[in-house]
């Protein structure tokens, strides 16, 4: 789907720009799979999209500091913690850096626009309990110490420091937070906190689709199709009503068990009539597998629902903590015997 798709390119931008700040920040990113302050939650959300453009066509968020809340971060964290190179690594950016991602990160947010992979632009927000001043410092150690180059701009009072041949840029914005970027979107966060130039809140398309969505969950999306994807859905007979797919939103929320309401805007009511149709009678026919019969997999299809509200095509799963601890119990047996 379009989120995914710009997710990954946004991926590949960053380890291109530097390797050193995609490994720190994809360590972030994976212990983020509470209360509404400046530094998560919705209050932060709305201080985000007031620092990226206007073009911004997707966006993507998680509340980390609401996901530490939750049984599933404890289990991560005891994954994460059992992997001695990982943990090893990680101590030694705690201990170089002063700084724990794992108990200070708060929120991040990530802004892209449609033509991501042409331009590399892209911007990566991160908030929370730390000096911005000093998890920058933090980067550049770490890049220093990896042979990685450093340069160093300003740009209307502000440093703008590039880490890598083909850079990223990094900048700290006062108290609100780090801002990692494309070279012209660093530029354009720092602007925008001033007042100066249009933002997010200005994409009429993109702002309706968050408005539906749950900004207050543990993470949330919201992105609408690029124009390039869009040609190659149209152009596969074999997806039927996904062809139309015009963008995708949704949220998620695992502090008590885990609830999911995902929506995908086709082109028709038909469309999305049709879709919801098809995934209805797959689920029907997934129930009557003997393998998930087998693997007492079928209840858990129970806390999915899929219905269509004029031309979204809406999915909506809610399981209990009770549940999500025994779906996870059986997914982790399962991969045990596939090793």
């Amino acid at each position: 789907m379009s989120s995914l798709d710009r997710s990954l390119s946004l991926s590949h931008a960053v380890q291109r720009g530097t390797r050193t700040s995609a490994a720190l920040l994809l360590a972030t990113v994976l212990v983020g799979a509470g209360g509404c302050n400046r530094t998560s939650g919705t209050s932060a959300a709305k201080d985000d999209l007031h620092m990226v453009p206007k073009e911004t066509d997707a966006v993507f968020m998680v509340n980390v500091k609401q996901a530490r809340k939750s049984p599933l971060w404890d289990k991560f964290v005891e994954k994460f913690n059992q992997d001695p190179k990982s943990k090893a690594d990680y101590d030694e950016v705690v201990k170089k850096c002063q700084i724990d991602p794992l108990k200070q990160l708060d929120s991040l947010f990530i802004a892209v626009p449609s033509n991501v992979t042409e331009s590399k632009e892209f911007a990566l927000i991160l908030r929370g309990g730390f000096a911005p001043e000093k998890f920058v410092a933090c980067m550049q150690t770490v890049a220093k110490d990896k042979n990685e180059p450093v340069t160093e701009t300003d740009y209307n009072g502000h440093k703008i420091y590039g880490v890598g041949k083909q850079s990223s840029f990094m900048t700290a914005i006062g108290k609100k937070g780090v801002v990692l970027a494309g070279g012209e979107w660093v530029k354009r966060a720092i602007d925008l906190d001033a007042g100066k130039g249009d933002n997010a809140t200005k994409n009429v398309a993109l702002i309706d689709m968050i408005k539906r969505t749950k900004t207050s969950d543990s993470l949330w999306w919201a992105g609408l199709v690029p124009t390039q994807m869009s040609e190659k859905l149209g152009s596969n007979p074999q997806l039927g009503p996904v062809r139309s797919l015009r963008s995708v939103s949704g949220s998620v929320e695992i502090v008590k068990g885990l609830e999911m309401h995902a929506y995908l805007d086709l082109g028709s009511d038909g469309d999305a009539s049709q879709l919801k149709d098809k995934a209805t009678e797959q689920l029907a026919g997934l129930r009557n597998l003997p393998m998930l019969k087998m693997m007492g997999m079928v209840a858990f299809l129970d806390t999915v629902k899929v219905s269509a509200q004029k031309s979204s095509f809406v999915i909506d799963v809610n399981m209990n903590q009770q549940q999500v601890d025994d779906l996870m119990n059986r997914l982790s047996g399962l991969a045990q015997q596939m090793r």
